[in-house]
């Protein structure tokens, strides 16, 4: 595949460095889909309730004809998963099989016999690789033990396993761990490491981290951390059997396998009606509403979805509270459009949209209060001491640790920062930032809803986050809103 750049065919400038422009770009209409309904996927798709889009990328016949990075994300930012991310470790242990390095049908405590707890009862005994991928083990989800636990591994044996392994569906994102420590205990080095030998390297993915455990194993389920087109590339991956550029990179028949539905979520009738949610759970992807589709699926709104019967891929990343409305986007606006009657003129209107596409901004003046400001903040679990404002609308954030943040902000236009720390993180894990690279920025933009409110809105452009800062200087209060939480912190200031 030709690393070529056609920018005047991509709905977004294309730059060269960090990746962005590896896949060949081409318009709908050349690869049979009409620009019309790619143009309403991409509106549909900014218009979701509750949801906040960052990148889509649809591709054809291997070539990416429409893609929008709405403002201030861009294509060169990546991206932080959930549990998107586990479809990748199901790779790596069909890889880690085909080397005979380890089988579906092995035990799992025969990879860990001195974290076995003291009493091994018949049913974790029983527990095998294949149990884990399909999230049957047998043991009930904890989904605070990685919160205060080092010993993830030994924690999580020693849960009972009260169900047979293999019969009962219970979603655990501790089980893709343990598939991770499987991996590295038989490969013996990290996952990351591994599919940079067998994928990465050869698919010129280069801009990739993964969080690890408090000793240093890749989380598995969460926490792989890609630009879109990677993503991209790995939908091709998938959908062309494991081949990439003539070589196999995973062997065709674990994806074939892997891709199959192996069992559903309790009390969930598989095709009746067909949706993406009771299609069924494979190894570690799911099946979709379209027959014959699979995808990789991360919490808040992380896709790739695979159509193999049309040779597409979509991907969708963001934070959303509504992530069936998204995927209802690609079925009722996105796949009439393809073989079907081609609207020419519609190609102009696609690529105004996907440049156009943005984010909102903070509503309101460009001017309000009187600035500079310092407040000085009551404790918050925020660790936030105090936030200064001058009269630049320069932000600094000071922490409790002795840590500052100090962030431009814009009016009508987003400021880009680099950050001296870390972004939120709805994930609090142990060392939940151990394994990733601290390059993380931050835009920001303001305007002022009254003269003595003023609202600040973050974007965390390079992770998943976002925060809203809402001050109220009548009030002495300063309200904060991050995006993957449901309550807004409202914070008290002592002095001003």
């Amino acid at each position: 595949m030709k690393r070529l750049i056609f920018s005047l065919l991509s709905c977004v400038a294309i730059i060269s460095w960090a990746q962005v422009g590896d896949l060949q770009r081409s318009t709908p209409a050349a690869e049979g889909v009409d620009p019309a309904a790619v143009a309403r996927f991409i509106d549909s798709l900014l218009a979701v309730p509750k949801t906040e889009l960052h990148h889509v990328m649809v591709v054809r016949h291997g070539k990416v004809i429409a893609e929008a990075h709405p403002a201030p994300y861009r294509a060169e930012d990546a991206h932080t998963l959930y549990s998107c991310s586990k479809t990748f470790t199901s790779m790596a242990v069909g890889i880690a099989i085909s080397e005979n390095r380890l089988r579906l049908t092995d035990r799992v405590l025969s990879f860990f016999p001195e974290k076995a707890p003291a009493e091994i009862s018949d049913n974790l005994a029983a527990m095998t690789v294949r149990d884990l991928i399909i999230m049957a083990a047998g043991s009930k989800p904890d989904w605070v033990m990685r919160n205060f636990e080092s010993d993830w591994i030994k924690t999580w044996l020693n849960i009972p396993c009260t169900e047979k392994p293999g019969t009962l569906f219970q979603y655990d994102s501790m089980c893709s761990f343990m598939l991770s420590a499987i991996v590295q205990r038989v490969t013996g080095m990290t996952m990351l490491d591994y599919l940079k030998n067998h994928i990465f390297n050869d698919m010129h993915i280069t801009e990739v981290d993964w969080q690890q455990s408090p000793d240093g194993i890749n989380t598995g389920g969460w926490g792989l951390r890609l630009q879109t087109e990677s993503l991209a590339k790995f939908g091709i991956l998938l959908l062309n059997g494991g081949k990439w550029e003539g070589k196999q990179l995973v062997p065709a028949e674990w994806i074939a396998e892997a891709s199959q539905a192996k069992i559903n979520r309790p009390n969930v009738k598989p095709c009746d009606p067909p949706l993406d949610t009771n299609r069924g759970y494979c190894y570690h992807m799911w099946r979709s509403k379209r027959d014959g589709s699979f995808r990789a699926d991360g919490a808040y709104g992380q896709f790739v979805v695979c159509i193999p019967d049309k040779d597409m891929v979509v991907v969708i990343n963001g934070l959303s509270y509504n992530t069936s409305g998204e995927l209802n986007c690609i079925w009722d606006y996105l796949m009439p459009g393809v073989d079907a009657k081609i609207d020419e003129k519609a190609q102009s209107r696609l690529v105004s949209a996907c440049g156009k596409a943005a984010l909102p901004m903070p509503k309101g003046k460009k001017t309000g209060g009187n600035l500079p400001v310092l407040l000085k903040l009551e404790d918050n679990k925020q660790g936030i001491t105090s936030i200064e404002i001058d009269n630049n609308y320069n932000m600094t954030i000071n922490f409790k640790d002795g840590k500052s943040e100090n962030i431009a902000l814009g009016y009508g236009e987003w400021k880009y920062n680099k950050m001296n720390g870390v972004p939120p993180y709805s994930i609090e894990a142990v060392d939940r930032f151990k394994g990733l690279k601290h390059n993380y920025e931050v835009a920001g933009a303001y305007a002022w809803s009254g003269k003595k409110k003023l609202t600040v809105q973050l974007e965390y452009v390079n992770w998943i986050s976002a925060q809203t800062l809402k001050f109220d200087f009548a009030s002495q209060t300063v309200t904060l809103i991050n995006n993957f939480d449901t309550k807004p912190i409202v914070i008290k200031a002592i002095s001003q």
